[in-house]
């Protein structure tokens, strides 16, 4: 008797034990826009592929604005704003359960394939310093004693040889401004 309450122990153990890797399962995705898998998770890294855009793949780790991902044919890094998540292939995801979905509740918030998250200016921040953060109206009025008056900022800009230029407000119906179909517009 004193086994087998022993031994029940070791089986829970190990089943808790597997639960942060459960957690930390591959979530299904796919490709927003024509992007280039990096080597690291770096603008100026290596580029392994060019992924087109639909590309299913499995994503495998997350850090700051980038997602390390595999596709069919190739595992690299691709900035966060370039995938939608929860996107199902059988070839790349695994179905026919429902840890998938729970591992999207459990990390995103969300059970569909519909509802994509995306963060833009994350350097540096993960997952969980976005999800808890909050306001802080003392740190706006903080950086109040950073601000200077125009005639600083003249000396300054003349002291380092910079040049005042003046740029022109994009026009919503030019193809520069069309985010390359991206967002629609009504």
């Amino acid at each position: 008797m004193i086994e087998i309450t022993s031994l029940r122990k070791w089986a829970v153990l190990l089943m808790l034990s597997a639960l942060p890797n459960l957690l930390q399962a591959a979530e299904a995705g796919r490709v927003l826009v024509t992007s280039d898998l990096k080597e690291q998770p770096y603008l100026d890294a290596k580029t392994i592929a060019n992924l087109p855009v639909g590309t299913f793949l499995e994503v495998l780790q997350r850090q700051g604005g980038w997602m390390r991902v595999k596709s069919a044919t190739d595992e690299g890094w691709l900035k966060m704003t370039a995938i939608k998540l929860g996107a199902v292939d059988t070839s790349v995801a695994k179905t026919g359960d429902n840890l998938s979905t729970l591992v999207n509740l459990a990390t995103t918030g969300r059970s569909g394939s519909s509802g994509v998250t995306v963060t833009t200016g994350v350097r540096g921040l993960g997952q969980e310093e976005l999800r808890d953060a909050e306001p802080d109206p003392e740190a706006v009025k903080h950086l109040d004693r950073f601000t200077s008056a125009k005639s600083e900022a003249a000396a300054f800009a003349a002291k380092a040889n910079l040049q005042s230029r003046t740029l022109d407000y994009l026009d919503a119906t030019s193809s520069s401004a069309s985010n390359n179909g991206l967002f629609k517009r009504n």
